[in-house]
């Protein structure tokens, strides 16, 4: 059985592919994937960046798409501003 923290990880995966393999490409997110993804999972936080921005912001290689570390990048800041709110008085 899974521990919640590996359960966490598999979902993060799955999402990420949920996405990027609707091109077909298990390692890339295209800026259109990303929107929809930011747009379905992360609605919060398209309030405070455009996909756009968020696209060039990850892309960190500028190889056109957002790879599963570069994706990584935006769950460790969603997380960072997740865990401040929660703890906002």
């Amino acid at each position: 059985m899974l521990t919640e923290l590996e359960s966490a990880m598999n979902s993060l995966i799955e999402v990420y592919h949920r996405y990027s393999l609707e091109k077909g490409n298990y390692h890339a997110l295209y800026r259109d994937d990303l929107k929809k993804l930011l747009e379905t999972e992360c609605p919060l936080y398209m309030k405070k960046k455009d996909a756009d921005t968020w696209f060039k912001e990850l892309d960190i290689n500028s190889d056109g798409a957002i790879n599963f570390e570069e994706f990584l990048i935006l769950v460790i800041k969603a997380g960072v501003d997740a865990h401040k709110e929660i703890h906002k008085e």
